[in-house]
């Protein structure tokens, strides 16, 4: 079953090639580097994080 990226919304057909972050989010491999400041989970700016969810 393919799921979307949290960010860019693209299709992660195999997700053992793609990233999963703490806060459970599933990410393209370019989007895990941007959402890592701002995760809900862990990031310095997490409020912006927290307001997507």
């Amino acid at each position: 079953m393919a799921i979307g990226c949290k960010l860019c919304k693209r299709q992660l057909p195999d997700t053992s090639h793609d990233a999963t972050c703490t806060c459970g989010w599933w990410l393209d491999g370019n989007c895990s580097e941007n959402h890592r400041e701002w995760c809900p989970h862990h990031g310095e700016d997490g409020w912006l994080g927290a307001v997507e969810i």
